[in-house]
């Protein structure tokens, strides 16, 4: 499975609580997650992101407490997929649990340019900018996160369809 997306960046260190601030956890609206996904990080970047789009992270993405809600915003926002120098394991945990593939390589992450596509074939476990020969390897993600992608994309389509179709109940 190959999943193409704009990038764009934030730094290291990036906690859960600055994924998704404590006072916006248990909201279940996506709206409200979307938009205040990374809003301490960076205010304006919920305007930027369209569905589909890759995060490229630092060093020590998602330390923090609640790890489950951060990755439901950082999917409410429209990212499908996350390329990370490193990443705390409750928080890589949580996002194969929701169908997040987090695809680690600090080479890929300093390298990629934000606003720039960048294709990642899942399966193997290649991160390539799109208009580039250079390559990045990582490990390939598990047949149940690919699965989990599958039925999300799926799933993301069928929202699309039915919010262009103007489909009411």
């Amino acid at each position: 499975m190959v999943l193409y997306g704009t990038t764009h960046w934030v730094g290291d260190g990036i906690t859960t609580a600055q994924i998704i601030a404590p006072e916006h956890r248990e909201i279940d609206d996506p709206a409200v997650l979307a938009a205040e996904c990374l809003a301490t990080v960076d205010p304006h970047l919920a305007e930027h992101v369209r569905d589909g789009d890759v995060l490229l992270t630092g060093h020590d993405f998602g330390c923090g407490d609640h790890a489950d809600r951060a990755v439901l915003s950082l999917q409410a926002v429209g990212f499908v997929a996350l390329v990370c120098a490193s990443v705390a394991p409750t928080f890589e945990q949580a996002a194969t649990l929701y169908g997040l593939p987090i695809l680690t390589s600090a080479e890929a992450s300093n390298a990629l340019v934000p606003g720039y596509v960048a294709r990642l074939d899942l399966v193997r476990g290649i991160i390539k900018p799109h208009n580039s020969d250079t390559t990045f390897a990582t490990h390939p993600c598990t047949p149940e996160v690919i699965a989990t992608v599958q039925r999300l994309q799926l799933l993301r389509y069928m929202r699309q369809v039915v919010e262009e179709e103007g489909f009411d109940g």
